[in-house]
């Protein structure tokens, strides 16, 4: 059945394509004789009206000729050429052209891959002061504006500014039945710095006192 089939389609096809040669060939044939006549016409009227009857008969019958061949070229070129399967050329099934929107579309970038693993922030851990000791005694150093008349220090919670001969004497008279002070220094604003004349004056002291000392 198959067979049958495909031997039926491949016949329907020859005839088709032998009945348009066939309609293309007499097409060619009648542009011939159009041509033909139409040249004996144009022939006979310059003889008439122009030569005064004067013109060979060979040249009437050449001129036809030629005229019949030009105009079969002309009809063979329309009917065999690329314009497609139509007797004319009008007609056909071309290669299909892509459409505007499908160019476009074929000459975006594709997108970039989603990356699904999010970038988190990074944690940002809190500032945990540490735990003091018993004998801790806290003194904050002074910068800047908030010192005046040498009062670089702020002693055990105090507010109240002091001088290092002040500090001293705060130190000195702690109680003698607790144990002896470790001095925990910090900066209240800005650092100063080691060559400072008053960061100076203090390691010296702490240091001739044996004092215990850290800073934070």
């Amino acid at each position: 059945m198959l067979d049958t089939l495909l031997a039926d389609g491949i016949a329907s096809a020859a005839s088709n394509k032998l009945a348009e040669f066939v309609i293309k060939a007499l097409a060619v044939g009648g542009g011939f004789l159009a041509g033909y006549v139409g040249g004996r016409l144009i022939a006979w009227a310059l003889d008439r009206w122009v030569f005064a009857h004067k013109a060979p008969v060979q040249l009437k019958s050449l001129c036809g000729l030629l005229c019949g061949v030009l105009a079969a070229i002309v009809v063979a070129l329309i009917v065999f050429g690329s314009g497609g399967s139509g007797l004319f050329g009008g007609g056909g099934g071309g290669e299909l052209k892509s459409t505007g929107d499908d160019q476009n579309r074929q000459q975006q970038p594709a997108p970039p891959p989603k990356d699904d693993k999010k970038t988190e922030p990074p944690k940002i851990e809190p500032k945990v002061e540490p735990k003091p000791t018993p004998g801790d005694v806290r003194v904050s150093i002074l910068s800047g504006a908030d010192v005046s008349d040498t009062k670089f220090y702020v002693f055990d919670g105090d507010p109240t500014p002091r001088t290092l001969d002040e500090l001293k004497k705060a130190v000195a008279e702690r109680p003698k039945d607790k144990p002896a002070p470790v001095l925990v220094f910090r900066f209240a604003k800005d650092r100063l710095s080691t060559t400072h004349p008053e960061m100076k004056r203090l390691t010296a002291w702490v240091q001739d006192a044996g004092i215990q000392n850290r800073f934070e």
